[in-house]
């Protein structure tokens, strides 16, 4: 990778950073509207976007982060007010800078010019410019090149005294309809004299056909006197021309020069009122004079870094004290090195190699454990201690690396802020949004898979749950719905909520849709036992019109179905009148899983810890048989479906199994019992995806290598109770 793409690699991460930063920065704004620690994280993130983007060439995006920073100037400056449609406009800007710079990314121009011309007219209707041209719906439509009509007046050969009066409009009239405003950018190569074209005659000609209302010559690359070439070509220009002529006339006049060098002639009417071009107004005064050539790049810079920063302006006026300020710069310079020296980007699929040696080695050091004890060898103390210490080491070296891979939930919280708060918006609704447990961290595969189901949740939340304002109030509530967020741990899994205070299940509506969709049959009932299974129901929808978020039936099964994939599970709390809240439970990684060693018909398997209740020898005398086959076990004064782990895979008939323990499961949703052979000690192990290399095999999650080089086998717990449980009212049920 060469420097460049190294430069573009950062900046496109640091982007994604900041531009998250200032969408949180704007969220809370919106609880919190007033100037402060908010406004400023807001500023400094497209302030440094703006600059990040010039460094890598990406113009467009740092011109309208530029102009971004014009209007945050304000609202820090407290002459623009925060308002929730100012809220709103901004993260529209901050999507609309990310698009920008994912479309440089792809090598597309960032934005079309009539769209970011659109999008500057719109900053500046917040500063009050309004006399900016550019989002007027009529201005969209292009003007028809057409000779103008005479205005409906008397003809001009008419005879008469009133031949005199005619002319002034007539003349008048079209000069200021008709007249267009084009940019000309000429840049010329080096080489053009070679091909016997004169500049100066190309101007000529331009003026002979158009006004030049605007003149400005680019000197920037006229090297030293003692330096120059009479054959070449130094200058380049931009001028404004005020013309009748159309797009296609005057880029005749560049006919045979236009292949070979960038000349570029846009129109900008619209820019122009009453012969002002009004853009000029939107624009910062240095690069105004730039563009106009009268001072250089280098001559803005150095009066830029001239000019007075907010510090120096507040110890000046009183404000501050300098040796307060100077405090506060020398801790920002001093966590800036040190953030900088401790942080380190690192490339997901490094920590996965890392991960995958870290595994190799303990394999590797349980494998010469096992030859040792094989060739009869005595072990030495000394020696089964040094080996007993590599294992730890190793064990410690695989969860710091499966550590790395931990995101805290805050950033995925903050974005459902965001999909809430615009989703009740759209539908007129009003909404708060509580955060909780933000620190809680997971793992960043995790992170990204959950991300798709939570969106559907959350919007399923805010379009079913959350009620119009009116309808709220008539219930007595207040008219402002809240949606909640919370994430904590339970044991080896992280538990996700989002909640809400609306209108909650009603569990009439929902069995009289189940009945018409043939889920449920005449006599059953919904409860809180298997409402889920059923609004999870591929096609189900209560909605009785389809809109652009619900009433196609998909959603809620995709939800369950993706958490499920990640080993997950998802439940469901309901009160009519008071609101819903659904809880997912997550692993918290997919980087080590904690998993109990057991056998069956002498195949070795990996039950996952977090599903496992309890283990105790299989006692008939605790166990009832029904219908032939089928048998439960009392488990903790509770009688749980039980099934033979040899019989699930079908090893019965190869005989030798005794079915001399049961490990009872508990998935949160179903418990049932494992009749197996053989328990052995617990492991922490990596576990590899079977499809990568050979093909899915239900009730199977993927597998690993033990320390004695064999293959193991992980259990998919909620695929084995898939493949089990009889459903009933469109789930399963014991």
């Amino acid at each position: 990778m060469n420097e460049m793409d190294e430069t573009l690699q950062i900046f496109f991460q640091e982007t994604e950073d900041l531009l998250k930063a200032a969408e949180e920065a704007l969220l809370r704004l919106e609880g919190d509207p007033k100037t402060g620690p908010h406004v400023e994280e807001l500023f400094r993130s497209i302030h440094t976007l703006k600059s990040g983007s010039a460094m890598v060439g990406f113009t467009t995006t740092s011109e309208y982060a530029h102009a971004l920073e014009n209007l945050l100037e304000r609202v820090r400056g407290g002459t623009l007010p925060i308002s929730k449609p100012l809220v709103s406009y901004l993260l529209e800007d901050v999507d609309f800078l990310r698009q920008m710079v994912e479309n440089g990314a792809e090598g597309r121009p960032e934005a079309e010019p009539g769209v970011i011309k659109n999008k500057k007219a719109q900053v500046n209707r917040f500063l009050g410019m309004d006399a900016i041209p550019g989002a007027e719906p009529e201005e969209e439509r292009p003007r028809p090149a057409q000779e103008p009509k005479p205005p409906a007046a008397a003809p001009v050969a008419a005879p008469g005294p009133e031949k005199t009066r005619e002319p002034e409009p007539l003349r008048a009239e079209p000069e200021k309809d008709d007249s267009r405003f084009f940019e000309i950018t000429l840049r010329f190569k080096n080489d053009l004299f070679l091909s016997g074209q004169d500049p100066i005659l190309l101007l000529l000609a331009l003026s002979e056909m158009a006004e030049l209302v605007d003149v400005a010559p680019d000197l920037s690359r006229l090297p030293r006197y003692d330096e120059l070439d009479p054959f070449s070509m130094y200058l380049s220009w931009r001028i404004v021309a005020k013309t009748q002529a159309t797009l296609e006339e005057i880029g005749d006049i560049f006919l045979f020069v236009k292949d070979d060098n960038p000349i570029e002639i846009e129109e900008v009417s619209r820019r122009f009122k009453d012969g002002v071009d009004v853009e000029v107004g939107e624009q910062p005064i240095g690069e105004v004079l730039v563009s106009r050539g009268a001072v250089s790049r280098e001559d803005l810079g150095g009066a830029l870094r001239e000019q007075k920063k907010i510090g120096q302006i507040l110890v000046e006026s009183g404000k501050v004290e300098e040796a307060v300020l100077d405090e506060v710069v020398s801790q920002q310079n001093e966590s800036r090195v040190t953030y900088r020296k401790t942080s380190l980007r690192v490339d997901v699929e490094k920590i996965e190699h890392l991960m995958n040696l870290a595994e190799e080695i303990g394999i590797g050091l349980s494998r010469t454990r096992n030859v040792l004890e094989r060739m009869e060898m005595a072990l030495d103390h000394e020696l089964s201690i040094e080996l007993e210490n590599l294992h730890k080491v190793n064990r410690e070296f695989q969860e710091r690396v499966a550590q790395v891979r931990m995101f805290p939930l805050e950033g995925t919280f903050r974005r459902f802020q965001r999909i809430a708060r615009d989703t009740a918006f759209e539908q007129g609704k009003r909404i708060r949004v509580l955060l909780s447990g933000v620190d809680t961290e997971l793992d960043k595969e995790v992170i990204e898979h959950i991300t798709d189901p939570l969106k559907h949740l959350v919007r399923n939340c805010v379009d079913h749950g959350i009620e119009p304002p009116a309808e709220r109030e008539s219930a007595g509530k207040n008219p402002e719905g809240v949606i909640g967020f919370r994430a904590f741990q339970k044991g080896g899994m992280i538990l996700v909520q989002i909640r809400d205070d609306g209108r909650g299940v009603d569990y009439d509506k929902v069995l009289r849709r189940a009945l018409e969709k043939g889920v449920l049959k005449q006599g059953e009932t919904v409860g809180p036992e298997n409402v889920l299974d059923i609004l999870c129901t591929p096609g189900f929808s209560t909605a009785q019109e389809v809109t652009a978020l619900s009433g196609r039936g998909v959603g809620m099964d995709v939800v369950r179905t993706e958490v499920e994939k990640l080993g997950g599970a998802m439940a469901l709390t309901t009160e009519k009148g008071k609101g819903s809240t659904f809880t997912l439970s997550l692993p918290l990684t997919f980087a080590l899983t904690e998993v109990l060693h057991v056998l069956a018909h002498g195949r070795s398997f990996l039950v996952p810890l977090w599903g496992v209740a309890g283990t105790e020898e299989y006692n008939p005398g605790r166990v009832r048989f029904f219908g032939g086959t089928g048998r439960v076990a009392l488990f903790r004064d509770e009688y749980v479906p039980l099934v033979s782990l040899g019989s699930l895979f079908g090893l019965d008939a190869e005989g030798g199994g005794q079915g001399t323990v049961l490990v009872f499961i508990d998935t949160a949703r179903q418990r049932f019992g494992l009749l197996v052979d053989e328990v052995q000690d617990p492991h922490q192990v990596v576990v590899k995806s079977l499809e990568t290399n050979f093909r899915g095999v239900p009730g199977i999650s993927g597998a690993t290598l033990m320390g004695d080089g064999s293959i193991s086998l992980v259990i998919d717990l909620f695929s084995v109770e898939e493949m089990f449980f009889r459903p009933v009212g469109g789930r399963h049920n014991a």
